[in-house]
């Protein structure tokens, strides 16, 4: 049998001041449990790097707060603080990089919570397969209320459970990943203005160069988006984001962009009337809020429909998308 490989954790954090600790201290908890279940079959203690975006000195405060929220995390791994003053969601995961020791690098986010046997399933081809590179987890999103069913149900996270055929062609997702430390070093999640887009060029990266996706069942669950703020927000940066895929794979021109919006508009709210019709009941929604449900899912494209119009259309600028001060999870 290989040798069970060293490896590191990237956990992208927001800045120490703005972080909501009645959450994030679940994930860590969950995230101590995977680790001492892990080196308890093999596996060498990892360093877990926090990678956040305050100032250096928020790591005297980041690391008393997860010691009060999950002592047990310093105890199996090593911890190490990087700091990127305002930095964005994939600035972020890029800057703990450096800090990595050992041959695969393991990237979890702050706002999910590891489920049983989450990091033994991720780190396992690389043990069977050598020449593995990139292994893709299962994340979904929790839900409670109207709300966040809603967008469990048309979010792009498959669902938990009785969603295989979604779930077999998820896209690659940066919140649940492990690659070779050497590969990944070497190709940085790609700069770029758009919000979640970099994950997106990555993967066509990985498949350019001929490499296999290995998709695991190593679960996660990611908080619920919050708020009607958010929902706007989100929607219209959805729009403008896969105006700038289709322009970053394809190099359209703007008839064909304009064309494209239109086009996904139909096929997005296709797919929300049949996904939550489909898997609505699953959720435990009751019966009579389907279909609002399906009105809202409706509403979020038709704004993600104006986001990609007014950017293939020119209508916007292409500036650099940041998270308002409102925004919650994203």
């Amino acid at each position: 049998m290989a040798e069970h490989p060293t490896y590191s954790i990237v956990l992208e954090m927001e800045n120490a001041k703005s972080i909501d600790w009645d959450e994030i201290g679940l994930g860590l908890k969950a995230l101590a449990r995977e680790i001492a279940q892990a080196s308890a079959t093999g596996y060498p203690k990892p360093k877990v790097i926090i990678s956040h975006g305050g100032l250096e000195t928020d790591a005297v405060s980041l690391r008393s707060s997860i010691g009060a929220e999950a002592p047990q995390l310093e105890q199996v791994a090593d911890l190490a603080f990087a700091a990127f003053p305002g930095g964005r969601y994939y600035d972020l995961k890029n800057n703990g990089i450096p800090s990595c020791e050992g041959s695969v690098l393991v990237f979890l986010d702050s706002d999910t919570v590891p489920e049983r046997n989450w990091l033994s399933t991720l780190l396992k081809p690389f043990v069977d397969q050598p020449e593995t590179i990139c292994v893709n987890g299962h994340t979904y999103l929790s839900y409670d209320d109207f709300f966040s069913r809603t967008f469990a149900l048309i979010w792009f996270f498959p669902m938990a459970e009785g969603d295989e055929r979604f779930a077999s062609k998820r896209a690659l997702n940066a919140n649940n990943i492990a690659f070779r430390h050497d590969w990944i070093s070497s190709h940085p999640f790609p700069a770029h203005n758009g919000f979640k887009v970099s994950c997106t060029l990555l993967m066509h990266r990985l498949w350019s160069e001929g490499h296999k996706i290995v998709n695991v069942d190593a679960r996660v669950h990611h908080y619920s988006p919050r708020g009607w703020g958010f929902f706007f927000w989100r929607a219209l940066v959805t729009g403008r984001d896969a105006d700038r895929k289709f322009v970053e794979l394809h190099a359209p021109g703007r008839a064909r962009r304009i064309v494209k919006s239109f086009t996904r508009w139909g096929t997005m709210s296709w797919r929300t009337i049949r996904r939550v019709t489909g898997h609505a009941r699953q959720t435990g929604m009751p019966f009579w809020q389907i279909p609002f449900a399906v009105i809202v899912g409706l509403a979020f494209y038709t704004l993600a429909f104006f986001g990609h119009f007014s950017l293939a259309a020119g209508l916007v600028r292409d500036e650099v998308e940041m998270v308002p001060d409102y925004i919650g999870h994203s």
